[in-house]
């Protein structure tokens, strides 16, 4: 199976890279900029599969160059302490599980290179280190959408409607994390693979 292939959407040259793993249903990833089709081994769909998402796609990668065009005008945080932003996310995990009534087993830090955060179905909080580098009104937005997980697991609108009720409109705090992560990749992330 050929893995690099390219094609046409609307105005746009995409390549993308086919991977077979052991998995159950096909994907799209779009993490980096880069199309990855990520496919159960010995499925010959793929093509197929970006034709019927092609939509999807280029609105992706459009928003994607519109998060590097703003990423211009962002400058990361380098002046906060590591025992500053530890206190201020454990602050806010207290704070938005008091509001929520939920309980949390342990708040972890770690460098991730792929997500904010995370949270377990038996409680333990997983926040991203390079969140450290955040405006604080970003930070407060990750830490409650790890929070309002243990309300519901689940990325649903019963999960978005609670997120919404503290954040208002989500979306721009979503868009202003992939900016920031935009930031994040090029001054830590690319630079230690290189």
């Amino acid at each position: 199976m050929e893995r690099m292939k390219k094609t046409r959407i609307n105005d746009l040259d995409v390549e993308y890279e086919v991977i077979p793993r052991k998995v159950k249903y096909p994907r799209l990833e779009i993490k980096t900029g880069f199309l990855k089709v990520i496919v159960p081994e010995g499925y010959d769909g793929a093509d197929r599969l970006v034709e019927k998402h092609k939509k999807w796609i280029y609105d992706r990668l459009c928003r994607l160059e519109s998060s590097r065009q703003k990423a211009r005008n962002r400058s990361l945080n380098l002046e906060r302490t590591d025992e500053e932003f530890r206190h201020l996310v454990n602050d806010l995990v207290h704070e938005f599980a008091n509001y929520l009534k939920v309980d949390f087993e342990v708040v972890r830090f770690r460098k991730m290179k792929s997500r904010w955060g995370s949270c377990s179905s038996t409680g333990n909080i997983n926040i991203n280190r390079y969140m450290i580098h955040l405006p604080d009104e970003l930070i407060e937005y990750v830490v409650f959408h790890e929070v309002a997980h243990l309300v519901e697991m689940g990325h649903n609108k019963r999960f978005w409607n609670l997120v919404s009720q503290k954040f208002g409109d989500y979306r721009e705090f979503e868009d202003e994390l992939s900016i920031y992560w935009i930031l994040i990749r090029e001054r830590f992330i690319d630079v230690a693979k290189n």
